[in-house]
Order: structure tokens, then C-alpha cells, then sequence
């Protein structure tokens, strides 16, 4: 059990860094799809956005792309995913219980 809280607490803490970074202005907030699927990959994006973890938005430079994503959103959807595919259902009911 304290192994799964632990990969909670490590996924929260990256999601904390970004936001820091993010708020410091070191770290852009808006990136290109195109980025965001290299990095996470197009099938985990088009995931994302068919759950509604991650939304579209309308470029304001056209030459950049049409759309991009907030790095805060794909940032929180992987750490979702992390921690949901660390944790059975099992422990995830149980953490939910005992709260």
C-alpha cells in the first residue's frame, strides 16, 4: 500500500514542478499538438481527448497550427494515467474508502 501512496505522491510532485515552472515563466504553458503528440505519443492524445482529460484550442498564429493544448492539461492526463495504471482497482477503492 505505502508503495501506490508513493506513486501518488511522485506523480503529484511532477505536476507541482511543471506548475512552479510554468508560474515562474520558464515554462510555456501552450504547446502545438504536434509537440504534445511527440512527447506522449498521437494514440495516448487522441485518448486524452476522446475522455475529455485534454481539450482543443484555437491557435491565435495560424503558421504555428491550428489548435494547441495547455501543458497543464496533458502534464495532469499523464500523471492520471500513471497513477491509474500503478494502481489496481482494488487499492484505488480501498485509498477512496478510508478517506
Amino acid at each position: 500500500m505505502d508503495r501506490y501512496i508513493e506513486n501518488i505522491i511522485a506523480s503529484s510532485i511532477k505536476i507541482g514542478t511543471i506548475q512552479t515552472l510554468k508560474s515562474l515563466g520558464l515554462l510555456s504553458e501552450v504547446i502545438t499538438i504536434t509537440q504534445a503528440e511527440r512527447i506522449y505519443g498521437k494514440r495516448l492524445i487522441k485518448e486524452w481527448r476522446e475522455k475529455s482529460w485534454i481539450k482543443l484550442y484555437p491557435a491565435r498564429n495560424k503558421e504555428r497550427g491550428r489548435y494547441y493544448v495547455k501543458r497543464s492539461e496533458v502534464e495532469t492526463a499523464s500523471s492520471m494515467m500513471d497513477i491509474y495504471n500503478k494502481l489496481p482497482d482494488n487499492i484505488i477503492s480501498q485509498i477512496i474508502k478510508n478517506e
